[in-house]
C-alpha cells in the first residue's frame, strides 16, 4: 500500500515542479498553447523564467528531502511561490481568461495546499 506521508507528498510536489519546469524550458510554445496564449518573445521569455524557477525550487526540495532530517526551507519556498501564483492569477483573472485561470488555480492551488501541509508535517 502506498503511504502518503508528508515526505512523500513533498517529493511528489517537488518532482511535479521539476517536470513542469523542464516542460516550460523545452517546449514553451506547447505549454502556452495549452493556455490559449500567444508565443511572443516576451511571453516565451516569461514561461522559460517560470520554468527555471520551478526546476530550482523542485530540485532544491528533492535534495533536501533526501536528508535524514530534511530542512523544510525548500518545500516552504515552493509553497510560498505556489501561493503567490494563486494570488496573482486571481488578481489578473479578467485579463488572463478562464482557459488560463482555471487550470492555473487547480495546479497552483493544489500544489500550495500540499506544500503547506507537507511543510507543517515535516516541521514536527
Amino acid at each position: 500500500m502506498l503511504r502518503m506521508d508528508d515526505r512523500f507528498i513533498a517529493r511528489f510536489v517537488a518532482a511535479g515542479r521539476v517536470l513542469f519546469g523542464i516542460a516550460c524550458l523545452a517546449a514553451p510554445r506547447q505549454i502556452l498553447a495549452q493556455w490559449g496564449k500567444d508565443a511572443s518573445p516576451v511571453v516565451l521569455w516569461w514561461i522559460r523564467v517560470f520554468g527555471i524557477r520551478d526546476v530550482v525550487l523542485g530540485a532544491g526540495a528533492l535534495v533536501s528531502l533526501n536528508e535524514d532530517q530534511p530542512s523544510t526551507t525548500w518545500v516552504k519556498a515552493g509553497a510560498m511561490a505556489d501561493s503567490a501564483d494563486v494570488v496573482v492569477t486571481v488578481l489578473g483573472r479578467d485579463e488572463l481568461g478562464a482557459a488560463f485561470v482555471v487550470p492555473s488555480l487547480a495546479v497552483a492551488g493544489s500544489a500550495a495546499a500540499l506544500g503547506w501541509k507537507a511543510t507543517i508535517g515535516l516541521s514536527r
